[in-house]
């Protein structure tokens, strides 16, 4: 008993190290790291939200789910995309540098945020881009909001079928990032965090940038209540179509066709109501936007006209 305690002792010794050496580095590193973007007040929190070029045509891109920073994540799609359009990155809350501490991650709170973010910055009509999970939200939103959103694109959009729901998670994940595990794992091996694209997508600068954030921002209480809510949020849309008018462009990637044999099925009966729409399967993983951008935005000049 006297070896357990000694060791308990040890453990929590360890921990109450770790949690304090974690807590004193992020205060450091948020303090010398420059926050990029914009700050946009709603009822419920602070968004966050990046602005772009100077096109006179607008493109809202959405990030998927667990995406510690979108605005970074978008950045070789924002590349090709800014020299022609407005672009708008809108961080909900969870991710980079929004609030982090909103729960009730329901598909009416998320779209109803997302449309007070934009009122707020005066963008009227505009090419609605969502990644993965945003697929929901994106579907939800068009007919929430109908004639605001000009054409709808999905980038292995999510799907409102059982396939996509995801595994429930405990709130006690936080303690990872508390404590400084996720900081300690990531020092000793960087590849858990920084993004898995290719040599030359993202500078050095931008790697450390978002392991830092994912450091940050790692199973906070609204990226914890929007997982726990999926199957809620995907019996919402469930039955749900877009609007036949609404013009979509799909891209889906190889990958997960070959992974999942639901994938692009589910996704072409997704579109057949659709008066113009157009899939687009492209060679590779879940985040085209790291490899294909330039191939999509030629693709949504085309469609878009």
């Amino acid at each position: 008993m006297r070896i357990a305690g000694v060791i308990a002792l040890s453990v929590a010794a360890l921990v109450a190290v770790s949690t304090g050496t974690n807590l004193i580095m992020g205060a450091v590193e948020r303090a010398n790291l420059d926050p990029y973007g914009e700050t946009v007040s709603i009822d419920g929190g602070e968004m966050n939200v990046a602005v772009t070029g100077e096109g006179e045509q607008t493109v809202v891109l959405l990030g998927g789910y667990g995406t510690a920073s979108p605005v970074l994540d978008f950045a070789p799609l924002i590349a090709e995309l800014d020299d022609t359009y407005t672009v708008v990155v809108i961080e909900r809350f969870g991710y980079g540098y929004s609030d982090l501490d909103v729960t009730e991650r329901t598909v009416d709170n998320v779209s109803t945020e997302l449309h007070d973010t934009l009122a707020n910055l005066d963008v009227k009509n505009y090419v609605l881009m969502a990644h993965s999970l945003a697929g929901i939200y994106s579907l939800d939103y068009v007919n929430r909001f109908p004639g605001e959103v000009s054409a709808l694109v999905t980038i292995d959009g999510a799907v409102p079928e059982d396939f996509a729901v995801a595994p429930k998670v405990g709130s006690g994940q936080r303690l990872l990032s508390v404590t400084g595990w996720v900081r300690w794992m990531t020092a000793l091996n960087p590849a858990l965090t920084a993004p898995a694209a290719p040599e030359g997508v993202y500078s050095e600068r931008e790697i450390e940038q978002i392991r830092l954030m994912t450091i940050w921002n790692y199973a906070n209480p609204a990226m914890v209540d929007e997982n726990n809510r999926s199957a809620e949020n995907f019996d919402e849309v469930e039955g749900m179509g877009y609007p036949a008018e609404l013009p979509v462009l799909s891209f889906l990637s190889q990958q997960l066709i070959d992974a999942n044999s639901q994938w692009r099925p589910a996704h072409e009966e997704q579109l057949k109501p659709v008066s113009r729409s157009e899939l687009v399967v492209l060679d590779g993983g879940h985040y085209l936007h790291w490899t294909h951008s330039e191939e999509m935005a030629e693709s949504l000049k085309r469609f878009i006209g």
